[in-house]
């Protein structure tokens, strides 16, 4: 398919050159950085763009741990904007913005040009750049282990300067416009990231593909992967509920709070507490003391029992008899 659309690609190039005005006859286009950056008749370097950014990207994909899934998406995403530079090369007629650049007069289907005249919406050589430049990104950051992932960041940084370095050269060139350059960024950049979307949702996730992207056998399943990535999301949903459960105060938390400000820090009951063991004697507190988990409760050996019963339908609390002791009648304090 790569092939297929490379081929047509230089057809429809050359039938654009062949209808391209003649330069020299027809003023060319106004262009506003043209007269911000001087000319020069290095086209060369432009070449030599395309080397230094597709050799690296090259060996990256070769040493991915999926090769072949990564070198179909380079492929496929060339494809798409081959395709989309067919429908455009053509339709417009636009006189080049270089001096002394080829016309293609020779057969459309056979003619192989590299700097032909006419051939400008949009630059396929900025689409080797930005495809390059976004395989770095996407896939050279984990090829760094994690202590040298500021290496990674170094390697994105001069991928995309020389990306757009090499955009400005393209320009000095007059080998395109600007316009032709920028949509050139619009076109590989949404066609990456439109197929990497497709691609992991329809073709991955569903298990198509899969004798191309492991030919040996040896990959993951991709459903599996799927399933696993809706469970760590149920899994962390869960976990944000707990917290906000945990953040809400609950009766129970509060009688813990309590109790605990009730003991001091050696463990021993405080005045407070020996009050509120004496009120406990006499049916006081019983809803507290009962919300208390067990392993907190150092003073009290029942096991941890709701309370059954609330306090305005506990019985009435009954007066207690004077203690008779020798000699005199004893009343307890809170009953004088």
């Amino acid at each position: 398919m790569f092939a297929l659309t490379l081929y047509f690609m230089n057809v429809m190039a050359n039938v654009a050159s062949h209808l391209s005005p003649d330069n020299t006859e027809v003023p060319k286009m106004s262009d506003r950085l043209f007269e911000a950056i001087p000319s020069i008749k290095l086209l060369w370097l432009t070449d030599l763009a395309d080397v230094l950014l597709f050799v690296p990207t090259i060996i990256l994909v070769l040493t991915h741990y999926r090769p072949l899934y990564l070198l179909c998406k380079v492929l496929l995403t060339w494809a798409l904007c081959n395709l989309m530079r067919i429908t455009t090369v053509a339709i417009t007629s636009f006189p080049d913005p270089r001096d002394g650049c080829m016309h293609s007069v020779g057969e459309f289907f056979t003619t192989f040009l590299l700097h032909r005249c006419g051939d400008c919406m949009f630059s396929g050589h900025t689409v080797i750049f930005v495809i390059s430049a976004l395989v770095w990104t996407s896939h050279g950051y984990h090829r760094f282990p994690k202590r040298f992932r500021w290496l990674a960041w170094i390697c994105m940084l001069l991928v995309w300067g020389l990306c757009f370095g090499s955009a400005i050269i393209v320009i000095a060139n007059r080998a395109h416009y600007t316009v032709d350059v920028m949509v050139a960024f619009y076109v590989a950049g949404g066609n990456w990231y439109i197929f990497t979307y497709l691609l992991d949702h329809y073709i991955e996730e569903r298990g198509r593909l899969k004798d191309l992207t492991h030919p040996w056998g040896d990959g993951p399943d991709p459903r599996q992967h799927a399933q696993e990535r809706e469970e760590r999301r149920q899994l962390r949903m869960s976990r944000d509920a707990e917290k906000l459960a945990m953040a809400a105060p609950v009766p129970q938390q509060a009688a813990e709070i309590q109790m605990q400000s009730l003991y001091t820090e050696t463990g021993q009951p405080s005045n407070n507490q020996t009050y509120f063991n004496n009120n406990q004697q006499h049916g006081y507190n019983q809803d507290i003391i009962q919300a208390v988990p067990q392993q907190q409760q150092t003073y009290q050996q029942q096991p941890y029992e709701q309370p059954q019963q609330s306090i305005q339908q506990r019985q009435p609390y009954q007066q207690e008899q004077p203690m008779q002791l020798p000699g005199k009648t004893y009343t307890h304090p809170d009953r004088q």
